[in-house]
């Protein structure tokens, strides 16, 4: 019998970005449980969000989830992506334009292009910048913008040691 083995990571670390990578994530239905929970978390009760008679009076003609709800689901995209899991070390920045509402029951899913890779990473760690969308279930972007994140870099000091609570396989 062999060894038992422990996978601590399956994202890609820095050096394996290159510009017009493409990540695409899983897709997520935005539920009107996340919404009602995004407003009680914010704080922002506005009718445009949690009252569907008020908001048939808006130009969006009923309710919208909120855009930070939107861009929260998408970092949970990225992550669900696998792209991040285990290397990643920031999300640096991040910028956001939206585009068109996203409805209690839309279908959002996250697509990632590397835009540029940094010329002069440090020793553990390099900026990788992405175009990040969100696109809805008939592929309309939803959202538009850039991330900032720092990936690490592969190198032993990067490999975490083996715990007893870790997955193994054999």
């Amino acid at each position: 019998m062999s060894e038992p083995r422990t996978f601590s990571r399956r994202g890609l670390w820095f050096d394996e970005f290159e510009p017009g990578l493409v990540i695409r994530s899983p897709a997520r239905t935005v539920t009107e449980a996340d919404i009602v929970a995004f407003a009680g978390v914010s704080g922002d009760f506005l009718a445009l969000h949690t009252d569907e008679e008020a908001a048939r009076r808006t130009p969006f003609r009923g309710r919208i989830a909120h855009g930070m709800l939107v861009q929260s689901i998408a970092t949970g995209l990225g992550t669900r992506s696998g792209a991040f899991e285990g290397t990643m070390q920031a999300l640096a920045a991040m910028t956001i334009e939206w585009r068109k509402p996203t409805r209690p029951g839309d279908t959002i899913h996250l697509e990632l292009t590397v835009l540029e890779v940094d010329e002069n990473p440090s020793r553990r760690a390099g900026l990788v910048v992405f175009q990040a969308q969100v696109l809805n279930q008939d592929g309309e972007v939803v959202s538009d913008g850039t991330w900032q994140t720092k990936i690490l870099r592969d190198h032993p000091s990067n490999h975490a040691k083996p715990t007893g609570g870790d997955r193994v396989a054999d």
